[in-house]
């Protein structure tokens, strides 16, 4: 600890000597065009809000050419509001919120994302992380763009609530290097300023390698190495990911790009725990309930090619590849639940190793022609993808039910280093102790953006959708592979009408599937037997963008079903794991209204508002269904967010800043109640303000303090997607962040 205060302590010192001009934008840099490396002595703010949505029908067309929901958060707006890592955006994304100790773990209009969904977070629309615990880091994000509705037609098998998509900052024909330091502490519950500290470094250098500008690179680096606001937490990153462009010809290009990243952290997720589903029975949230020693390890590689080829007749093909290869590995004391005391947690003893290989394949060609007088925006295209996964729980012991067993802790005052070493307990055994999971997908999708006169456009589009699954147990002799396969006609359609260039009125229909998990069986130990989920939404709106563009604005209203849920039910006699049974549908229903207001070059302000009414819709609520009508986990009812920055260009305040922002989220639902336990946890209603001052030295480098969660406001985020009340992750409390940017050319 003295070590980190004193490496945090020069660190702080160093920031307050040096500093950054804000990044350009990188957009269209890949195809060789000069971007700004400084800006002009007057600062003037990119817009938060990117005007392309590329994410929501894989065209370059603008948002209000889209019949869907679709932001793009900028690299303008994650530099103002500090982030490392995406989750850091979700409160200032309408409709959108954390829930779990994922990257994954989120919801969106109502529908929560688990690690299972490969589809809720992409890499420049190709699916597969590198990493899948923790929030990818944004050090090497142009843009973060969430997509919300169904979007299957074409990327496949996904959630209906939608999907975050992140766009990778590309080489440039110009070259620049940033150096981005950065030191943070955490100054509340109940922590003093410099107690637990934290620091990041990261690298971006950009520019051409040859003398004609044909072959461009970027190198973007980071590292940090924190401390948690769990006691004994604690958290450690590499991540460097280089990429080439080589523009073999004009009208051809290939680029390459290669991730790396590694993470080691204390065994804990930020997991507390709701006794009697109460949450006002929640410990301090700084307590932590695994051993000291108990550590979690992430390694994973990716790698991803892209083709380009823009034909004399406007005509693009394009070919993507993406592979992933990730290793975790786990030891430590897992929450179990809770007693009947009511104050002793039940623990387990876990170690497992995890093995995640993804290889995923997207081709398309798309056209702009005419019939008659019809303009024609045309693509089709296939996909091919394979992920696998190993996964082995070498132990997986619950302790006993037991008050007094030293396996187990008091909940609000956990005594910890009595237990016995964790290869003290008994190995795993049964069905879940090794096994591993092929899932095959594949695909091909059509869609036709057509204008039909100056103020009509139509949207058809269709996919077809071909799902394998294998799985198989490892441990158990003879080794059983139990394989189950489904298909998909998946139709969405858009209408928009745009009685004046500067508005568009849409609506919509969109589809989605997702098989069942694999590795799912019912009562009778049938493998998987059940039809996969399936979401449908009606969507209509309104986006506008007025005053030059400098105000845009996008109003939804939706209404997204979802069919063919399961629920856990007890297996038959002589079964083993875990049975389930098809039980009913979810469905959610609302309105989004988000803003985005450039008033003048140095005054902007984005913000939203969202209702989103999402609840169980059909069960035969027996047993551990949900009941009819029960709140979805992790859905606000009622939500806002807003961010004003502010910088000052004249007088004494003259390169001086101010951003502030507050987000708001109404009380949640932490479990979903059942016949057989009609209780239900209810996370509080929040409201958490963040408050940012910016300097520019020299009209070169850039300086921001932020104070994150300003008044140290105790709220609840969610809970994991999996273990509901014994699974609840807390907010952070105040962190105070001191960043400096400095462009080294």
């Amino acid at each position: 600890m003295i070590r980190k205060n004193l490496l945090t302590a020069a660190v702080l010192m160093s920031l307050m000597q040096g500093v950054q001009a804000q990044d350009a934008s990188d957009e269209d840099a890949a195809s060789g065009q000069d971007v700004a490396t400084t800006l002009d002595s007057v600062k003037v703010q990119a817009k938060f809000i990117a005007h392309g949505a590329k994410s929501a029908m894989k065209q370059d067309l603008t948002v209000m050419e889209t019949p869907y929901s679709v932001a793009a958060y900028g690299d303008a707006f994650m530099k103002a509001i500090e982030t490392t890592n995406v989750a850091d955006l979700y409160n200032y994304m309408t409709g959108v919120r954390r829930g779990g100790n994922t990257g994954y773990d989120i919801s969106i209009r109502g529908f929560k994302t688990t690690q299972a969904d490969k589809n809720a977070i992409m890499i420049d629309g190709m699916p597969g992380v590198a990493g899948r615990f923790g929030s990818p880091p944004t050090i090497a994000a142009e843009s973060v763009e969430v997509v919300k509705g169904p979007a299957s037609i074409l990327y496949g098998a996904a959630q209906p609530g939608g999907f975050v998509n992140i766009i990778t900052k590309k080489p440039r024909a110009k070259s620049a290097a940033l150096l981005d330091i950065r030191a943070s502490t955490f100054s509340g519950a109940g922590w003093s300023f410099g107690d637990r500290n934290g620091y990041n470094i990261a690298a971006d250098f950009t520019g051409p390698i040859d003398q004609e500008g044909r072959l461009l690179y970027r190198l973007v680096a980071e590292y940090n190495d924190k401390d948690g606001f769990r006691h004994n937490s604690w958290d450690q990153g590499h991540y460097i990911a280089p990429s080439l462009a080589w523009h073999l010809t004009d009208a051809t290009q290939i680029t390459a790009a290669f991730e790396y990243r590694k993470r080691e952290n204390s065994y804990d997720n930020n997991l507390l725990v709701a006794p009697n589903k109460d949450a006002r029975l929640i410990a301090d949230i700084r307590t932590r309930y695994q051993e000291v020693g108990d550590t979690a390890e992430e390694e994973a590689y990716s790698g991803t090619v892209t083709l380009s080829h823009y034909f004399e007749n406007g005509a693009i093909f394009n070919l993507a590849a993406r592979s992933v290869r990730g290793e975790d590995y786990a030891q430590g004391f897992d929450n179990v639940s809770v007693l009947a005391d009511g104050v002793t947690l039940r623990r387990r003893a876990r170690e497992q190793a995890n093995e995640r290989n993804y290889d995923y394949i997207d081709s398309n060609f798309s056209q702009v022609f005419n019939t008659g007088s019809v303009e024609h925006k045309f693509i089709v295209g296939a996909t091919y993808g394979v992920d696998e996964t190993d996964f082995e729980r070498i132990r997986f012991f619950d302790c006993p039910a037991v008050a007094t067993d030293p396996c187990n802790v008091n909940i609000y005052n956990p005594v910890l280093g009595v237990v016995g070493p964790l290869g003290s307990y008994p190995t795993a055994t049964g069905p879940q102790k090794h096994r591993n999971t092929i899932n095959t997908s594949k695909g091909v999708y059509v869609s036709d953006l057509m204008s039909l006169s100056e103020k009509w456009k139509l949207n058809l589009g269709l996919r077809y959708a071909d799902e394998k699954q294998r799985t198989q147990d490892k441990f158990n002799p003879p080794h059983v592979v139990r394989k189950t396969s489904s298909t998909a006609v998946l139709p969405t359609a858009g209408l928009l009408f745009n009685p004046v260039p500067q508005l568009t009125l849409y609506a919509s229909y969109a589809t989605s599937y997702i098989p069942q998990a694999a590795g799912v069986q019912d009562a009778a130990g049938n493998p998987n037997p059940f039809d996969p989920q399936e979401g449908r939404q009606y969507e209509i709106g309104a986006k506008a963008e007025l005053l030059d563009n400098r105000l845009t604005t996008t109003l939804a209203l939706f209404d997204i079903e979802k069919s063919n849920t399961i629920a856990a039910i007890a297996c038959n006699a002589g079964v083993l794991g875990n049975c389930s049974q098809q039980v009913g549908g979810e469905r959610s229903k609302g309105g989004e209204l988000e803003v985005n207001y450039q008033v003048n070059e140095n005054f902007q302000l984005i913000g939203g508002i969202a209702y989103t009414d999402a609840y169980v819709s059909e069960t035969f609520a027996a047993g551990n269904a949900p009941l009819l009508g029960a709140q979805l986990t992790n859905s606000s009812l009622k939500s806002a967010n807003l961010w004003a920055r502010y910088d000052f260009t004249e007088g004494v305040l003259r390169n001086f800043g101010i951003g502030a922002g507050v987000a708001y989220n109404s009380e949640v639902a932490g479990s979903l109640p059942s016949a057989n336990d009609p209780r239900v946890l209810i996370l509080p209603s929040y409201v958490v303000a963040d408050l940012a001052l910016y300097y520019r030295i020299a009209d070169r480098y850039d300086v921001t303090l932020k104070a994150g969660n300003l008044f140290d406001k105790r709220y609840y985020e969610g809970v994991n997607s999996t273990t509901n009340e014994i699974g609840v992750v807390p907010g952070m409390p105040r962190t105070v962040t001191l960043s400096v940017r400095i462009p080294l050319w």
